[in-house]
């Protein structure tokens, strides 16, 4: 029994396109929550970082694991209402209950921003009113701020508190969970949710309902232009109590529209569609925030599938996907830099669900680093045929030595007799710089017992290079098994926090179900 099946599901407290969310126990213990995510859309960098937090207003996570499909965390179980309920059973608050539950999720808020997460889906049934108060739960599609990013890669949250930039205007920051704290007083105080439009603009008006000084603050906290909000949790709290905050700054010229960066390629039809992607994606976020705006329609965009993803295994940095740590030069133009992409070794196993489980080495071959290096990675029956054709990005290629990566490709189900990488070719945008970025060095690994068909992986990862134009926050933590010959037969691959120049961090890859294996590695790079 494995330890996905060791939980008891006691019952689905929700499911939507970032995931499913149950209430299990364990052998008698619990109940735990436990969130079932798409791995195509896990930040686990996230919830590595939040095991980190200790704040009383956020989940504490009880255990990680990796699911052919899913990444999966099990946190604390946290007993009360959330707010839909409480609500929808009582009628809007008055301003004192209003007001304590908003500051207790600055707090909440607060404490994610201080470590670069953002939470981008604060609504009613994300946050539960227990005991001892509000707590903020479901960080299932929380992000990391990524200097140099356009936009977010992925339009998610729940319509009417979801920020105008979660619909592709600008990447989401702090300021966009300070739209949804606004939109959420709004709400408490009214009663009314903001995707009802007219209803909730003409409530929030209501003198009776919302004093004029909170509307000045609900207005300004969820201003449709980021840099007329508050410009953080703190800013938006120190209003709520009263206190003089700084004007915003001046709001970003509205003539002209948003600009639309060039994104790497992530499948074949990307490529083919990418203008027409361009020219339509204005006009149809203009629909989205119109629509929001004037209540034309109930939709939550949580229900949207996500566009453009990476495929499964390792997960790309946003800001990769979204053109890298600058700004791309000549597009999709072959690269002009004496670089190509070397794969130098690769491997992989298929499990019992068909899925396929691999690492490979990759090189630069000029003098320059490669910046996301592509591979195609290819499935084949016995007979030759396709059965599964995927495009991996990774971080970095460096020149002059190897970088590791593991992953999981393949649609499950029929199992490939023959399994090909090719290395995509560079294009300008892949192109880095001469030195070197990031790094790290692994020691103390170890391997755990094995329990429910998890063997667990352990060790310490040191900064011992901290290259400071390398945006990146995390460290990808690649574990690599061979066989008595040497050949590799599986990889897999966690994030944890970068930690700072010198220091260490221990980390825990707890893959399911590996093969037998002769030796094993773990590798870290910069991600």
């Amino acid at each position: 029994m494995g330890i996905d099946d060791a939980y008891h599901v006691e019952r689905v407290l929700a499911s939507g396109a970032g995931g499913t969310t149950e209430l299990v126990t364990l052998d008698g213990s619990g109940p735990f929550v436990r969130k079932r995510i798409p791995a195509k859309l896990a930040c686990r960098g996230v919830w590595a970082t939040l095991v980190e937090c200790d704040s009383a207003r956020l989940p504490r996570v009880e255990a990680t694991y990796e699911m052919p499909n899913e990444f999966v965390v099990v946190c604390d179980y946290v007993p009360g209402e959330n707010l839909e309920q409480l609500v929808a059973t009582r009628g809007h608050l008055d301003e004192a209950a209003a007001l304590q539950i908003v500051a207790q999720l600055c707090e909440a808020v607060g404490a994610l921003h201080a470590r670069g997460i953002i939470h981008r889906d604060i609504s009613p049934t994300n946050v539960i009113v227990a005991a001892d108060g509000a707590h903020l739960i479901d960080l299932g599609i929380a992000r990391f701020r990524v200097e140099g990013a356009t936009r977010d890669t992925t339009q998610l949250g729940t319509y009417g508190f979801a920020s105008p930039e979660q619909y592709g205007f600008a990447q989401t920051d702090a300021r966009s969970d300070v739209y949804s704290l606004g939109r959420m007083l709004g709400y408490l105080l009214t009663g009314i949710a903001p995707a009802e439009g007219e209803k909730y603009e003409a409530a929030l008006e209501d003198d009776s309902l919302v004093p004029p000084d909170l509307r000045t603050v609900i207005q300004r906290a969820s201003a449709m232009e980021p840099s007329a909000r508050y410009q953080s949790a703190e800013a938006f709290a120190a209003a709520l109590n009263g206190e003089e905050v700084a004007g915003p700054e001046p709001p970003a010229d509205s003539a002209e529209p948003p600009t639309f960066e060039p994104v790497p390629q992530r499948r074949n039809w990307v490529k083919v569609l990418l203008v027409v992607m361009a020219a339509v994606a204005f006009v149809a976020a203009v629909a989205i925030i119109l629509a929001q705006t004037f209540g034309a329609g109930e939709k939550d965009a949580d229900s949207a599938p996500p566009a453009d993803e990476p495929a499964m295994g390792a997960p790309v940095a946003e800001d990769e996907l979204a053109g890298g740590d600058g700004e791309p030069s000549g597009g999709n133009a072959p690269a002009t830099e004496t670089a190509d992409l070397e794969i130098v070794e690769s491997g992989w196993s298929v499990d019992s669900k068909g899925y396929v489980h691999y690492a490979l080495g990759l090189r630069s071959t000029g003098d320059v680093e490669l910046e996301l290096p592509g591979v195609t990675i290819t499935g084949r029956d016995a007979s030759g045929n396709v059965i599964f054709s995927e495009e991996q990005y990774f971080r970095t290629a460096p020149s002059g030595e190897v970088a590791y990566f593991g992953g999981q490709s393949g649609n499950g189900g029929t199992a490939p007799a023959t399994v090909e990488f090719s290395p995509i070719a560079p294009q300008n945008y892949n192109v880095g710089s001469v030195a070197q970025s990031s790094e790290f060095s692994v020691s103390g690994v170890s391997v755990l017992p094995e329990r429910y068909g998890v063997t667990s992986f352990v060790g310490e990862v040191t900064t011992e290079k901290d290259d400071s134009t390398d945006a990146g926050s995390q460290v990808a933590i690649s574990l690599v098994l061979r066989d008595e010959s040497g050949s590799i037969i599986y990889g897999c691959i966690t994030f944890v926090s970068r930690p700072a120049p010198g220091e260490s961090t221990s980390f825990e890859i707890s893959p399911y179900g590996i093969p037998e294996y002769a030796t094993y590695e773990v590798h870290a790079q910069a991600w």
